[in-house]
């Protein structure tokens, strides 16, 4: 299979060429002189490395949390759905609940992203956000932690946990022990418990700035910690909205390397990509989605996302003017290597052919997993759940 553009993103630049792919990696990338049979043209569309989304909720009307009438279903219509956004791998962030559909499904053909892993973003987290009630945290039980990791089957990568709740040290230990690692999340950590919980084995930043303890020029705070920690690698939403523009600049101006420390992430929830409105969130609250995307509940508070990656991609290179050849680094090649698919993350010889090509807009036109094809917005155009305007629909 040979897939042609002028502009491939690559660890080299930008580069005119043809990708050479079979049985699912690349070969090599040709040069656009090569005499082959072309399979796909892309012309002067952009090619990207296939983006890796290791904090996502749901998209497309399909979620990850609360009961679900047909888990696996509900697990696949969220993979076709992330593909349709640019995503060729993911960790799913779930529930406990659906460990066990997400661990069948991946067991099997995936029309869609792959599941790499699974995220859990808690159960034990602390701090509920700028605009939040504080309203407590569960008690750390070690043997759900336990249950955790087995019904995950080896697929449990990382778990969010707030450091400062009682018991939080000794199931950071227990979970990193069976090669499972933690993100600091959710915490009214400041900056010294911080640098303290990076010890016991922390070493992911959950959606950084959002929902910790921001920097004071006399106390750091926990976000502090974050960014002056350079062993730690720093998720961030980057659609402008979870963080600003300018503050985006300076955690990257901050980080020592940063653009092999960040990991672009969404933390879209169901809603992302369903009409402007308000929603019921998963039999908890009501959100309120705008005009720009956010994800609000009648407080104020922040629930998630609704812009998935290839967004926050559109920001940095079109707003930050940042090269895309450090922005896909940031979207694909550090959580693939964070996260155990180094074969992943990067267009070159040996990888897994993993890509997707993008219009002048920053439109998913098609994305390939592995090199099969599993979204063509010429073909896919109806994904989003039909069940879920009327499932979720707040009265």
């Amino acid at each position: 299979m040979f897939v042609r553009s002028h502009r491939i993103v690559t660890d080299q630049g930008v580069v005119d060429g043809i990708l050479n792919l079979d049985e699912g990696r690349i070969v090599d990338i040709l040069p656009p002189t090569a005499r082959v049979a072309i399979t796909v043209d892309a012309g002067n569309h952009r090619i990207l490395p296939g983006i890796i989304d290791t904090h996502n909720h749901g998209t497309m009307g399909y979620g990850l949390m609360g009961e679900q009438a047909d888990p696996e279903a509900a697990v696949r219509g969220y993979l076709k759905g992330l593909a349709s956004q640019g995503v060729t791998a993911c960790l799913p962030t779930a529930d406990f609940a659906l460990f066990e559909s997400i661990v069948k499904v991946a067991q099997t053909p995936v029309d869609g992203a792959k599941p790499i892993g699974i995220h859990s973003e808690g159960p034990y987290l602390n701090r509920v956000g700028e605009k939040g009630i504080d309203t407590g945290h569960p008690d750390i039980d070690l043997e759900h932690v336990q249950a955790m990791i087995d019904t995950a089957q080896g697929m449990l990568k990382l778990v969010a946990i707030a450091p400062e709740i009682p018991g939080a040290r000794e199931a950071i230990e227990l979970l990193t022990s069976q090669g499972v690692r933690c993100a600091f999340a959710h915490s009214n950590a400041l900056y010294q418990e911080a640098l303290e919980s990076f010890q016991w084995g922390i070493t992911v930043t959950t959606h950084t700035a959002n929902v910790m303890a921001g920097i004071h020029h006399r106390r750091m705070g926990g976000l502090g910690a974050c960014l002056l920690n350079d062993e730690v690698y720093n998720e961030l939403i980057c659609d402008g909205l979870h963080v600003a523009n300018e503050m985006i600049e300076l955690m990257l101006r901050v980080k020592k390397n940063p653009f092999d420390k960040f990991m672009m992430v969404s933390d879209n929830v169901p809603m992302a990509g369903a009409p402007i409105g308000r929603y019921h969130l998963s039999g908890m609250f009501d959100v309120n989605i705008d005009e720009k995307g956010y994800c609000l509940s009648d407080t104020g508070r922040l629930c998630g996302s609704t812009l998935p990656v290839i967004r926050g991609i559109r920001n940095l290179a079109e707003n930050l003017h940042l090269p895309l050849t450090e922005i896909v680094k940031m979207s694909s090649r550090n959580p693939a290597q964070v996260y155990g698919a180094p074969q992943k993350g990067r267009l070159a010889a040996g990888m897994d052919a993993d890509f997707i090509i993008i219009d002048e807009d920053y439109r998913v036109l098609k994305t390939f997993s592995e090199g099969r094809c599993v979204y063509d917005a010429e073909k896919d155009t109806d994904l989003f759940n039909p069940d879920f305007l009327k499932a979720c629909a707040a009265e």
